[in-house]
């Protein structure tokens, strides 16, 4: 049968759990009483009981006054009675307020250019949902559609951030080589290491559910190269406008002069850039540093957790995030140098004339 199910949102009146089973003092039957706030059965109560564990940690318990989305499926219940599925707490009022904080605080320190790099931002989340997961469904390899995303992205926030000048061809180019790396280290890192993503319970479901075979290892590898693109975005912008200080300060510097002064502002920014990159990844990554702790029973050598798909995942998507990092700086500081020297005439020139 096909589960045909609205969704709404429901305020929850009350709680009632069931006293402990002396034979099972952790398992309890919860009864969480509702009344629905929309939908076609707004005003309507109903009161869901289910299972549940009283040793579960005490954040995942729903609070009497929560506003939660709910599920209603008549398919497969008792006569007149309807199946209702609750899901997460509406936060809503909380993304709103948040939102409005980081809007306010862009306007106030980045201005128009700030608004502005948000909406390319969206802009850029936009082509992921209605571009990359649609074709991603319908059966097509999600890699190219993400680089080519990537590729827009960078051709867009960059100008909205630098504006019109030489600097902004010299990020784009260098942000753009350092994408092409990425997705190189990507395809032959999957290739050789079997790569297949985080492979979740609800992702193998909707795997075996779908129609259309889905590319699990292209739409792993697509976000090895997305979670990479801020971080090469950054470096370029920064290298390119180094760069343009430098030729602000000494218009007639040798190509060599330029280059090794560069390289030092980025070995200088560097640390502070693989800290933030790392940590990063590493925050948004606790629940898996978790898991890996949870694996390291007596026995198990590191080898073993380490190959473990997701966690491989995770070391991928760092090492491939940082070496393209690495090499798109050199990349636009050439590309930048190349552009303010006239493609190196007056560079020579001045280089003579330093000899003489």
């Amino acid at each position: 049968f096909r589960d045909v199910r609205s969704f709404a949102r429901a305020e929850i009146v009350k709680i009632d759990r069931s006293e402990p089973d002396e034979n099972n003092p952790y398992n309890v039957d919860v009864s969480v009483h509702l009344e629905i706030l929309d939908g076609e059965q707004k005003v309507q109560a109903h009161v869901v009981t289910f299972g549940g564990d009283d040793n579960m940690p005490k954040d995942m318990f729903y609070r009497a006054g929560d506003v939660v989305f709910i599920g209603i499926s008549a398919a497969g219940g008792a006569e007149g009675v309807d199946y209702i599925h609750i899901y997460d707490v509406d936060n809503s009022a909380g993304i709103i307020f948040f939102a409005v904080l980081l809007l306010a605080a862009i306007l106030l320190v980045g201005r128009i250019r700030g608004i502005m790099s948000i909406l390319a931002f969206v802009a850029t989340i936009f082509l992921i949902f209605y571009l990359l997961i649609p074709m991603t469904l319908q059966g097509h390899s999600p890699l190219p559609v993400a680089v080519a995303i990537c590729i827009v992205a960078v051709i867009v926030t960059i100008p909205i951030i630098l504006g019109f000048r030489k600097k902004t061809l010299a990020a784009i180019a260098g942000a753009s080589s350092g994408i092409f790396i990425a997705t190189l280290l990507a395809l032959t890192a999957g290739w050789i290491m079997r790569l297949t993503g985080i492979v979740t319970n609800e992702m193998m479901t909707v795997f075996y559910a779908s129609v259309t075979d889905i590319d699990l290892r292209g739409l792993a590898l697509s976000s090895i190269i997305i979670a990479a693109l801020g971080a090469i975005m950054d470096v370029c912008i920064s290298i390119a406008s180094a760069t343009e200080e430098i030729f602000k300060v000494d218009p007639e510097i040798s190509f060599g002069r330029a280059f090794k002064s560069v390289i030092t502002v980025s070995s200088d920014m560097l640390g502070a850039t693989l800290n933030t990159l790392l940590f990063a990844y590493v925050g948004t990554s606790l629940p898996l540093v978790l898991l890996i702790a949870l694996k390291m029973e007596p026995g198990i050598p590191i080898t073993m957790v380490l190959n473990y798909n997701p966690v491989l995942s995770e070391l991928v998507k760092s090492a491939v995030g940082c070496i393209g990092m690495f090499l798109s700086m050199p990349a636009t500081a050439i590309i930048c140098i190349r552009l303010h020297s006239g493609g190196g005439r007056s560079a020579h020139h001045s280089a003579t004339e330093v000899k003489v």
